[in-house]
């Protein structure tokens, strides 16, 4: 990682959970500048597989979230940004768009192993259906959805992390690395940081969903004895299909090894 390039928070928490922990948050809901390389990489992406990357439901309303949504980020141009995949190549963050509870529009340039235009026209618990041990997550999820479209409740923050054979910001089941890590120093630190927005809106409730992509390597914490036990402490915390649904069995045979 160059030295212009920020370091990814470390919020790796033991014991290792998918209970939602989204909290209030009051800061900016996006990098205030937008990185050459993020939207070159989603230019990249979305150049490769982009009916697989973004969809959405072409009807006036969504067309009309999308433009307040972009104007209240202040990525509104001479024209307004009616299209998810416009929205999304004017901010670092990937975007995805819920009315009433439904996914309507996505644009998601580096997902973690999954398909985002499969998830248009989904309700939250179903999105998080396939979330391993994820079952408070999905019973949650109509509540989460109410209080992310609630002017009312402001923004909201989570944090997820994992680790990663590719340095690449995309996960996505055609992008995924073969490469078999033998050292530490194959491995990479993977954050999302993930936000949401509520949408005044006469037309029902609506919220964007921002999601911050970032990747390092994984020496940068591992070489802090501190934060190596912390790593090590909640791998180790994890179920077995968490380790499955989150690719890291051998991962966590190669870091327990060389703790």
């Amino acid at each position: 990682m160059s030295a212009s390039v920020k370091q990814p928070a470390f919020v790796v928490e033991v014991p290792y959970t998918t209970s939602p922990k989204m909290t209030r948050y009051e800061g900016p809901l996006i990098d205030p500048n937008p990185e050459p390389r993020y939207l070159d990489a989603k230019r990249r992406e979305l150049d490769l597989l982009g009916p697989e990357l973004f969809a959405q439901h072409d009807t006036p309303q969504t067309r009309e979230l999308i433009s307040k949504a972009a104007t209240a980020l202040n990525c509104a141009n001479a024209l307004p940004i009616e299209r998810i995949e416009d929205l999304a190549l004017c901010l670092n963050e990937d975007v995805a768009l819920l009315e009433n509870d439904v996914l309507t529009a996505i644009c998601f340039c580096f997902p973690s192993s999954w398909v985002p235009a499969k998830r248009l026209g989904m309700a939250l618990a179903q999105i998080h259906h396939p979330v391993a041990d994820g079952e408070r997550l999905v019973q949650a999820s109509p509540k989460i959805a109410h209080v992310m479209s609630d002017p009312q409740q402001g923004s909201f923050r989570r944090y997820v992390w994992t680790i990663s054979n590719s340095a690449e910001l995309s996960q996505h089941p055609l992008r995924k690395s073969k490469a078999i890590p033998k050292r530490v120093e194959d491995l990479y630190y993977r954050l999302e940081t993930q936000t949401t927005m509520p949408i005044n809106t006469s037309l029902g409730r609506a919220s964007l969903f921002l999601v911050k992509v970032e990747v390092c390597p994984l020496m940068t914490f591992w070489q802090n004895p501190e934060q190596r036990i912390q790593i090590c402490a909640s791998i180790q915390s994890m179920s077995e299909a968490v380790l499955e649904y989150k690719n890291l069995r051998s991962i966590k045979t190669l870091l327990l090894g060389n703790d």
